[in-house]
């Protein structure tokens, strides 16, 4: 409650995508869920489980087939089986966890914000048997009071790393739902751009698409293998130089293929019949984004802005913005007590 995120008053000086962004129009705005960014990493982190789960089974099952095929005292084989099925077990938990919605699940999970609704709609995993017109499991999240959206701590790699989180409050005021929005921002630079990324959703949300500025990209829908090399590279640094790529290139293509495999296996996310009929647009709708010569995924985007045909660094100043300066304030709300809080901006109590 320290670090909620108001819905109506601006949380820094500026207002800007990040990268989050599929399509944006006067009616609604897709963005990404946390992990689509990073799914390369979830990936790994299933076949290490796998693995874990193959080799923790072969030594407990070991002992005892040495014992079916020679006599023996088995007491020693019973204690090697009690350690390392229970580890099998382990694993093989989260080879399902982790696995499930990176295999045979979506290419996305897309977070919509409506406007006119004021509400979110999320795509949350795939309906295998669906009926006609159900879609794929989809939460509607009120854009209200009723959901905490704050800054969300974490450790990554010894540095810290920030998330926005958005938890859904039953009638008794606790946690029913979350889900966190867009991607991992790092450190406090990364803080920064976390609340210029929460600025540029609620001035969406608030004040329609006619004055934000562009994305940073608009991500793609399709991914083809570029494309996945790219979020690869990208995703773990934007701004590094030939040699840092060079050296780090295996790593690079074993992502990318742990993402390509992942996608592979996966399909458009379907949205119910509701949803779409809330969601569809006037003929002559003049803010729907990408279109024509938009530039879609990184690669476009790269060139386009060599090309000066994109913004290279889109994004507004709060007018009238008296609180303190970008990296001030991002320290602020990295502290356990957030500026809005002891300013009285905001009433963090207010649910």
């Amino acid at each position: 409650m320290n670090h909620r995120l108001p819905l109506d008053i601006k949380v820094g000086p500026l207002c800007a995508d990040d990268g989050t962004v599929f399509r944006i129009n006067s009616k609604y705005m897709d963005v990404c869920d946390q992990p689509f960014c990073s799914r390369q990493w979830a990936v790994g982190g299933f076949f290490i489980a796998l693995m874990g789960t193959g080799a923790a089974f072969f030594f407990s099952m070991t002992p005892v087939l040495q014992n079916w095929l020679a006599s023996g005292d088995i007491s020693g084989s019973i204690q090697i089986f009690a350690i390392f099925l229970p580890a099998a077990l382990g694993f093989g938990y989260l080879t399902f966890h982790v696995g499930r919605d990176e295999f045979f699940s979506l290419t996305r999970r897309t977070i919509r914000f409506h406007r006119q609704e004021k509400k979110l709609f999320l795509i949350r995993r795939r309906r295998f048997l669906a009926k006609p017109g159900a879609g794929d499991i989809c939460w509607e999240v009120p854009w209200s009071d009723r959901t905490i959206f704050c800054v969300h701590k974490g450790k990554m790699n010894g540095f810290n790393n920030y998330q926005i989180m958005g938890y859904v409050l039953d009638e008794a005021g606790l946690v029913e739902r979350a889900f966190a929005i867009g991607k991992d921002w790092l450190g406090d630079l990364g803080l920064e751009y976390l609340l210029a990324q929460w600025n540029y959703y609620c001035t969406y949300m608030n004040d329609g698409p006619e004055n934000l500025p562009s994305p940073m990209l608009y991500l793609s829908e399709k991914e083809d293998i570029r494309e996945s090399f790219l979020h690869c590279v990208y995703e773990i640094d934007h701004s590094a130089g030939i040699v840092f790529r060079t050296i780090f290139m295996p790593a690079f293509l074993g992502l990318t293929f742990f993402r390509i495999l992942s996608l592979s296996t996966c399909r458009a996310p379907i949205w119910p019949a509701n949803v779409e009929r809330l969601c569809s647009l006037d003929a002559g709708e003049i803010h729907a984004q990408p279109t024509g010569t938009t530039p879609i995924g990184w690669a476009a985007t790269v060139h386009a802005k060599r090309r000066n045909e994109y913004p290279h660094f889109p994004r507004m100043e709060i007018i009238g913005w008296s609180g303190k300066s970008e990296s001030r304030n991002a320290e602020l709300w990295a502290e356990d007590t957030s500026p809005l809080n002891y300013e009285a901006s905001y009433r963090c109590g207010a649910i």
